[in-house]
């Protein structure tokens, strides 16, 4: 059983597992890709997509909720992980830079 004291986490914000939809678009670039998001936090996020993404690169992401509870989050974000997966998709990390709208 984990326990708070045991919580061997580096990150700085705990990681929340979303599963939900949402587009981006790479800085410079005017085409809409879309991506699921895996997790969430207050400082970043991971998603799998299509398009594999260089470290360093900037998006603008959009993430929906499956439900409209809340706002979409706009957000512009720094890719600072690139994991190639078996499928032929990519995992990729962000930093959140600023938050939109």
């Amino acid at each position: 059983m984990l326990f708070r004291g045991d919580f061997t986490e580096k990150r700085d914000f705990y990681r929340m597992e979303v599963g939900c939809p949402m587009q981006f678009k790479i800085q410079g670039d005017p085409a809409l890709h879309t991506a699921v998001v895996r997790d969430l936090s207050a400082s970043g996020l991971g998603f799998v997509c299509q398009q594999a993404l260089a470290e360093g690169s900037v998006v603008e992401v959009v993430v929906s909720p499956e439900k409209a509870i809340v706002p979409p989050l706009q957000a512009i974000a720094e890719v600072v992980r690139l994991s190639p997966q078996d499928d032929g998709s990519y995992e990729i990390g962000v930093k959140i830079t600023e938050i939109l709208g």
